[in-house]
């Protein structure tokens, strides 16, 4: 018998905190958005929408960066979905993720569970975790709701099974997305059907991966069926290269993996399918062949483990390793516990990560996943011969659940699923603006929001859409007092015309209203309509979040000094973090090491231990010619709660210590002598390479 609960799941974790009020006025950044494409090995065919679809900004979205690190015992609402051979634990208020899978028959996990809730510094709106299974839908990158809450509804089929549906509205493509889990009795695999609908008559671009994590270990094998891939490390082109052994020429090499080369006669033989062979970050974008059943492994010395297969509409396949340098084993302990290590297995839409798709008007794209454990001979999983490896896990995957039942089993499931989904039981209730859309929307017939229970949205009562169902229901946008915290922003053409209207009405004719519109304005590019309105939101009253617009435009216009200038005086209307951060970055692009100082100084004392405001006060005091000042400050026990993937910043300035301690002063080649020879401390190396 199948059965659906909602309890709790307790695990230490850190604070979440406030999401940043400062729109995202183009920082937002994935770490493979700018990859460069090595063109002799991939066709321009496999390349046409590598690039397509991009974005400069996650508004109306806005960032998630006022975590800590300070973990304590929490209690997070959790839906277990069970039957007598599987336990699956989701959680709701943190994207819906697929936290555990257990196979009960073993006892044994299926994932990779992280010990802990520990949000970093990986995702577009900054916050991201590492465990479990992850939905990304909409945008390069993960998901605006990896630490946000997803609705849950539970519904039934009429054979009794019941139904979990996981679902949100996604702002920036204007897309609803549902995930629906379900456990027939018996069933040796976790079904996950996923519905993806786009609301508008228009052309939008779509984007999904489903990602895994399991454990990481010696003895762990991925198995995937393909002969090549698009290979990426950090500092190098995408590129094709065979699986599972590939050469890498020590020239073409950096950081750790160079190193390694040098020290194996200029060659370095990797093995993709061990990832502890791997010395730096890597993705790999596996080249399944059309007609091949898609699926992907990570089977340990046993031959048991994990196996992930789908119809074929979800054709991608990815293995993301954080590879065997001192960064990467930093940043798994960083996200999570010493000692554990995990990596990731994806399924996409598209064949990499570089990829939106088209997907037109009111289109709907739907696939069925199956997530659960295999057993195949250990002496082939671990064999020489990969290609018998494959051809054994597909034997014991087809076995368990036939490639052709799974298609079958998606067009049996399609009109029942779509047919309760309207009718189920509430049991996390999500923010959701597709309320509000659909406020806006009541007498257009061109908004559809496809097969989703929105008529129990909770927009009324949370603050984010408060202030704009306002405006749509009485012609006025509400207020507040200059240093209060803007909740939201809409990026939307039809939401912006009628907050002009009602600007030009004089019924919101104020700093708020012309400030919502610099932003609507800035965001989509327009330097001269968000100039002239953050002049109007100043003037009206002066505030410091239009303050901080112009900042930005001035930056933008090489205006350090007036960029500065701009941002020192917001930060001392209203001393947050988000605006003493901008504060001290224009300072620096200024040179100003004096008034870095000087502001840093007049921070609450709670600002002062920030990690990141302390990493520019050794910047300041390094550049101002105190070497000891900001060797002190970068030596003891710092922690930069929001370092970025890929960022190297810290171990720069350690670089930079290390150079003028030797030479007396900076130069070219003592930065290249400290690079290539220093070992900076373990606290401050994220480097990915």
């Amino acid at each position: 018998m199948t059965r659906l609960t909602v309890t709790t799941y307790r695990m230490p974790g850190a604070c979440l905190g406030q999401d940043n009020p400062l729109p995202d006025l183009g920082h937002v950044g994935d770490a493979h958005a700018e990859i460069v494409i090595d063109r002799e090995t991939v066709s321009d065919a496999e390349a046409r929408y590598m690039g397509w679809g991009r974005i400069h900004s996650i508004l109306p979205y806005t960032l998630q960066d006022g975590y800590d690190r300070e973990k304590k015992e929490k209690d997070y609402k959790a839906i277990v979905l069970e039957n007598d051979c599987l336990r699956a634990t989701f959680l709701p208020t943190l994207g819906g993720r697929l936290w555990s899978l257990i196979d009960k028959a073993k006892g044994r996990e299926l994932l990779h569970v992280n010990p802990v809730f520990q949000p970093a510094n990986l995702a577009l709106r900054n916050a991201w975790f590492s465990g479990g299974v992850e939905w990304n839908c909409g945008i390069i990158g993960h998901t605006p709701f990896t630490c946000s809450d997803v609705q849950a509804d539970q519904f039934t089929l009429s054979d009794g099974t019941p139904v979990l549906s996981l679902w949100q509205y996604e702002r920036v493509r204007h897309l609803v997305y549902r995930v629906d889990a379900l456990l027939p009795e018996g069933s040796r695999q976790l079904l996950i059907r996923v519905y993806i609908h786009n609301t508008l008559p228009t052309e939008s671009a779509v984007y999904w991966w489903s990602n895994m994590a399991v454990n990481e270990g010696e003895d762990v094998r991925v198995i995937v069926p393909a002969h090549k891939a698009f290979r990426y490390g950090y500092g190098g082109k995408l590129s094709k290269v065979p699986v599972p052994y590939m050469t890498a020429e020590a020239d073409k090499l950096r950081g750790q993996a160079a190193k390694l080369a040098r020290e194996r006669g200029g060659t370095l033989d990797w093995d993709v399918s061990h990832s502890t062979c791997l010395p730096q970050s890597m993705d790999f974008f596996f080249d399944i062949p059309d007609g091949q059943r898609p699926f992907l492994a990570a089977l340990g010395k046993d031959g048991y483990g994990i196996c992930q297969t789908s119809t074929s509409g979800l054709r991608g396949r990815k293995l993301f390793v954080w590879g065997m340098g001192n960064g990467g084993r930093h940043w798994q302990e960083f996200l999570s516990t010493k000692g554990s290590a995990y990596i990731e297995l994806q399924s996409g839409l598209a064949r990499t990560q570089l990829e939106h798709l088209p997907m037109p008007g009111h289109g709907t794209i739907t696939w069925l996943e199956a997530y659960g454990p295999v057993q195949a001979d250990p002496s082939r999983v671990h064999g020489q011969d990969y290609e018998a490896a494959v051809s054994c896990v597909e034997d014991a995957l087809d076995a368990l659940c036939p490639a052709s039942l799974l298609e079958d089993r998606l067009q049996s499931l399609l009109s029942e699923l779509d047919t309760h989904a309207v009718q189920g039981t509430v049991l996390h209730a999500a923010p959701c603006f597709l309320g509000a859309e659909l406020a806006l929307h009541a007498s257009d017939p061109g908004f559809d929001p496809g097969t989703v229970p929105y008529a129990r949205m909770q927009d009324a009562d949370t603050p984010e859409a408060e202030n704009w169902l306002t405006l749509l229901r009485t012609g006025a946008l509400p207020c507040p007092d200059v240093l209060s915290r803007p909740v939201s922003y809409m990026t939307d053409p039809t939401w912006e015309a009628i907050l002009r209207s009602s600007v030009d009405a004089g019924k919101s004719d104020h700093w708020y209203g012309h400030y919502l519109l610099a932003v609507m304005a800035h965001a989509r590019d327009d330097v001269k309509q968000a100039q002239e309105a953050y002049m109007r939101s100043v003037q009206l009253a002066r505030n410091p979040w239009a303050l901080r617009g112009l900042a930005v435009l001035a930056l933008r216009q090489g205006d350090t000094a007036r960029a500065s200038s701009l941002l020192q005086e917001a930060t001392r209307m209203l001393p947050i973090r988000p605006l003493a951060v901008e504060a001290m970055d224009a300072m620096l692009r200024d040179k100003d090491y004096t008034g870095m100082l000087a502001l840093y100084r007049l921070l609450p004392e709670s600002l002062r231990a920030d990690g990141r405001l302390q990493v520019y006060r050794a910047a300041a005091r390094l550049r101002s010619g105190d070497l000891a000042g900001a060797k002190a400050i970068l030596s003891q026990d710092l922690v930069l709660a929001d370092v970025r993937e890929g960022e190297t910043w810290l171990t720069d300035l350690w670089f930079e210590c290390a150079a003028i301690s030797r030479d007396g002063k900076l130069t070219p080649e003592g930065l290249a002598w400290a690079r290539d020879t220093v070992l900076p401390p373990r606290h401050l190396d994220f480097r990915m390479l």
